[in-house]
């Protein structure tokens, strides 16, 4: 995975002494005054971090990065002519290293027009260099002075930002609960009691301004890996994540020799993400199977992978091997390796096993990757991680708009039925239509049946709209995933089932 440049972490109250305690602003008991609902950049959580525009007192409108993982709330060097006389220096201390910093009087900022509640002082350093915003860089970081006064909401499906009032709201929407602690005995940034391998007591950062998974300190990347040899600082490694009980699939983590495990936004956007600051809570509801596409990743987008695209596409497995490989050993993001390997495999005549025979071992298993006892579509042939050749879609990818790694191709009407043997708890995923045929198609339902049992319905989805399902698996024997069209007309129905996902 490519990620940008590390990003800034700032020292605790015991390491700045009594001039953090002035940085820092009193704890407010409740925040009456909340900004109204904003829009959520769209790349964020897909490999860009949470950027709101502030204004200040000027008037001037400022793109700001919102980072629970900073202490104090600061600005861009850039900004040093508009905040004044510097009443000071302080040391800011990121990832281990020291640098000296010139803090200065708080200005005024505002979101939504509502006065942001923050500390009486604050502090100038890179910020543009490390936000990691190619087309409008940060230029300031909302640091835990301002985030925790507030309970804030971050809905990626719906794109928004909220400010929401903890106190007379219907907690229940909001997902799992996992109470905020300190991070340590010294540092009292946000935490939780367990790190991305699933194991409780360490406590791991909750890390907003982290544009990846996460990281892990060595002894457990160790775990990660299974290697014996201790990792590098900023090496990375993809697999299967654990929390909360749950698992999340190409989960992409740093080993890091830092003083805690870590969460980044990378991870959290796969979730309705409420952080209850003053309620000391983190609400969580799973709406992803995987990572968000990145934002860039259409098929515009895919240079490193039009040589593979055309060795899949000529059904050259050499060719197409020779490919991965290259794309392996090159600095492509995770998710367009994840995809390379899911379309070469593409390629290997093997049979796959039914969801049924999949190994104990085995906790998650995308569909794609599982043999159908039956399979129709209502054009062309069945085909999963692909399009099937054609001549009238150039592309074999998995393309809804943003590119998919695994997932099965249904033109309707189509169906799929797996065996699954009471052995699979819940499926999870996305649906939507060819990127091609959006502009085009009648109309298509998605229906998915347990043991013959409608247990899923979407409504007409049409252009570019999608969907998402969740449905509980136990007890379960068989698995339909059905097509219908929307219309008697059946015009341009290339519908996609998109990460379809079974957990045990």
């Amino acid at each position: 995975m490519i990620m940008n440049p590390r990003r800034q972490t700032f020292p605790t109250r015991t390491r700045l002494g009594a001039l953090l305690l002035c940085l820092a602003a009193p704890v407010n008991a409740q925040v009456t005054n909340r900004p109204a609902e904003t829009d959520l950049n769209p790349d964020a959580g897909r490999g860009g971090l949470v950027i709101v525009n502030v204004r200040l007192a000027s008037g001037e409108e400022l793109p700001m990065m919102v980072d629970s993982g900073t202490t104090s709330t600061m600005f861009d060097k850039a900004m040093e002519p508009k905040l004044g006389t510097p009443v000071g220096t302080t040391t800011m201390k990121s990832w281990g290293v020291l640098t000296t910093v010139n803090v200065y009087t708080m200005p005024k900022f505002y979101l939504g027009g509502v006065l942001l509640q923050a500390g009486s002082q604050t502090f100038t350093c890179p910020v543009q260099d490390s936000s990691g915003q190619r087309e409008h860089p940060a230029m300031g970081i909302i640091g835990m002075d301002v985030l925790k006064n507030y309970c804030l909401q971050l809905d990626f499906a719906a794109g928004k930002v909220r400010f929401l009032d903890d106190r007379h709201a219907d907690k229940k929407a909001w997902g799992r609960a996992y109470p905020i602690v300190a991070l340590n005995d010294q540092d009292d940034r946000p935490a939780v009691a367990q790190n991305l391998l699933g194991l409780t007591g360490p406590h791991s950062l909750i890390d907003s301004g982290c544009n990846f998974d996460g990281w892990l300190m060595p002894n457990y990347f160790e775990q990660w890996t299974n290697q014996t040899i201790a990792p590098g600082p900023g090496e990375a490694r993809e697999s299967d994540g654990r929390f909360g009980g749950e698992t999340y699939p190409f989960v992409s983590v740093q080993a890091e020799k830092v003083e805690s495990d870590g969460i980044g936004l990378h991870f959290l956007a796969r979730h309705l993400v409420t952080m209850d600051f003053p309620g000391h809570t983190l609400y969580l509801q799973r709406r992803s199977v995987g990572p968000l596409t990145d934002a860039g990743l259409t098929t515009t987008r895919l240079a490193a992978l039009d040589d593979l695209v055309l060795a899949v596409g000529r059904e050259d497995a050499t060719a197409a091997r020779q490919e991965l490989r290259r794309i392996e050993h090159s600095q492509a993001p995770a998710l367009t390796k994840t995809i390379a390997r899911s379309l070469t495999a593409t390629l290997d005549k093997k049979a796959r096993p039914a969801p049924v025979e999949a190994a104990p071992r085995v906790k998650t298993l995308p569909l794609g990757d599982a043999r159908a006892e039956t399979a129709e579509v209502g054009w062309l042939k069945p085909s999963a991680n692909r399009i099937p050749l054609n001549d009238q879609v150039d592309s074999p990818l998995l393309d809804a708009g943003t590119i998919h790694a695994t997932g099965l191709f249904a033109h309707a009407p189509s169906r799929y039925e797996y065996a699954l043997g009471d052995k699979w708890k819940t499926l999870r995923g996305d649906a939507g239509l060819h990127t091609s045929f959006q502009p085009y198609a009648n109309g298509v339902i998605f229906v998915i049946k347990a043991d013959g049992k409608e247990v899923f319905r979407s409504d007409a989805i049409r252009g570019s709209k999608q969907v998402h399902y969740e449905v509980n698996l136990a007890g379960v024997q068989t698995l339909e995933l059905i097509v219908e069209k929307a219309q008697d007309q059946n015009g341009g129905n290339w519908a996609l089932w998109l990460d379809p996902t079974l957990t045990r």
